[in-house]
């Protein structure tokens, strides 16, 4: 797991060269950067995998916007009007549409849904909460509106649904910021959506499971605490934190200002347990390191935005195992955790990492940018490549034109979007096996589940098996 102390969109340079994305096959984590680079290389376009199959939705009119696989179904959100469709991942067909009450139809955002036991819980701007039976879409309850901005996804814990709105916020004339909306943080009735505890909350929720427990930078903002799910009281808290990443009895985290430090906390405590140099910011004001935990809890990975510099840390002693340098300046972009099987590169796991001359929207379906691949082989602005997770030397790289999406490993492939269009790249070779017109979800990373890669198209939802 992983998450930014704040958000990065606001006020936020793209450089011409940023690492947005990289996946661990093997350790099984995928880490999201992407590296901005430069090539005077051609390249050759790989045939089209034909779809399983497409669920019509006219995307781009109904403002498709988050995608979810959880237990055989593809769960869609989409404005025009603000609905959730429950989809097989098998043939294609729809479960059932609920829609969502609350929000101003056609404007307002829906977060991505959460699926716990039978219940599916969407979310809309201004805290309006709904739950459905996962069985035929019947709406159980829908809260009572909780204020707030954008929604993160539900997390469930126990008997209680967390939801955070996040606050909103502009800069000022004097160079500070200056609130919009007020973030909202509440823990709620799983079975009526009664509203158990309420506080301020800002731009992090994590789910600590195995203690019942969130992390998350509540309190309006101050800092970052451990909250118990079922009351809301606080265990423990911490100074504001910039990036902050879970393992399973450690939390990482890198903090704002000067420090160059990675810091790991006990989760039962928040007792510092560790200390280590980090990635040297590119300013004092810089975000700290990007953060992420393989999936076996035994490396940490920080990458930072301005200085280029990768570091690997053993999990447990915070000891560096190895530091590269990627083309710089480097902005992490986004980030996606989960499983990776098979495909491992030469010398077991390894870390991918897509690169792109320029930044370009993950989400250009009507928005007129041109697809990059059409015409067949052109000059290339990006690539990607695969390093060693043991010491982080090159073992592949793969010329390619420009990289808008984090790289997806998937089996014995690694997903990256390029503007329009998802390539698949062989994992232990690099070579760019085949390709789907289409786009990720607002998550910016391809979405894998049932052995299928997801994509949003004009005509609604495609599915290519991987």
């Amino acid at each position: 797991m992983n998450a930014r102390g704040r958000s990065r969109s606001q006020g936020r340079h793209i450089g011409r060269r940023t690492v947005l994305g990289a996946g661990v096959v093997g350790a099984g984590a995928v880490v999201a950067w992407k590296v901005f680079g430069d090539s005077e290389e051609s390249f050759a376009t790989p045939p089209e995998r034909q779809r399983a199959w497409t669920y019509a939705m006219d995307g781009a009119a109904a403002g498709v916007s988050r995608l979810t696989v959880s237990g055989g179904s593809l769960y869609v959100t989409a404005r025009g009007p603000l609905s959730v469709h429950a989809v097989s991942t098998e043939s294609g067909r729809k479960r059932w549409v609920a829609e969502v009450t609350g929000g101003k139809q056609g404007d307002a955002t829906l977060g991505p849904v959460t699926v716990a036991g039978t219940t599916v819980y969407a979310v809309a701007e201004g805290g309006h909460v709904n739950a459905f039976a996962d069985a035929d879409g019947s709406r159980r309850w829908a809260s009572e509106p909780l204020g707030g901005g954008p929604p993160a996804a539900p997390v469930v814990i126990g008997s209680t649904v967390c939801v955070l709105m996040r606050a909103e916020t502009t800069a000022d004339e004097a160079g500070g910021t200056r609130t919009l909306v007020e973030g909202v943080l509440c823990g709620l009735d799983a079975d009526s959506g009664r509203v158990k505890w309420r506080a301020g909350g800002d731009r992090l929720l994590l789910a600590d499971r195995s203690r019942g427990r969130l992390i998350a930078q509540a309190r309006d903002g101050d800092g970052l605490s451990a909250l118990d799910a079922d009351t809301g009281e606080r265990r423990w808290s911490l100074p504001k934190q910039d990036s902050v990443a879970l393992g399973p009895k450690l939390l990482y985290a890198t903090g704002t200002g000067t420090a160059d430090e990675l810091t790991a906390y006990d989760l039962s405590t928040g007792e510092r347990r560790w200390k280590s140099p980090a990635p040297p910011k590119e300013s004092a004001n810089a975000p700290g390191a990007w953060l992420t935990v393989s999936a076996d809890g035994r490396t940490v990975h920080a990458c930072d935005g301005g200085t280029g510099a990768v570091y690997a840390y053993d999990a447990t002693t915070g000891d560096r195992r190895w530091r590269i340098t990627v083309d710089s300046p480097v902005t992490p972009e986004a980030a996606s955790g989960g499983a990776a099987s098979g495909g491992a590169a030469s010398g077991g796991a390894a870390l991918f990492l897509a690169s792109s001359d320029g930044f370009r929207a993950a989400h250009s379906v009507g928005s007129g940018f041109q697809n990059p691949f059409s015409g067949g082989g052109r000059k290339p602005g990006g690539y990607v490549t695969a390093r060693a997770a043991s010491d982080g030397r090159q073992l592949w790289r793969t010329e390619s034109d420009d990289c808008t999406s984090a790289p997806a490993a998937a089996g014995s492939a690694v997903l990256v979007a390029h503007t329009s269009q998802v390539w698949a790249y062989d994992a232990r070779t690099g070579t760019a096996r085949w390709r789907v017109t289409g786009e990720p979800g607002a998550g910016d990373v391809p979405l894998v589940g049932d052995g299928r890669l997801y994509v949003v198209t004009d005509a609604g939802i495609g599915a290519v098996r991987v």
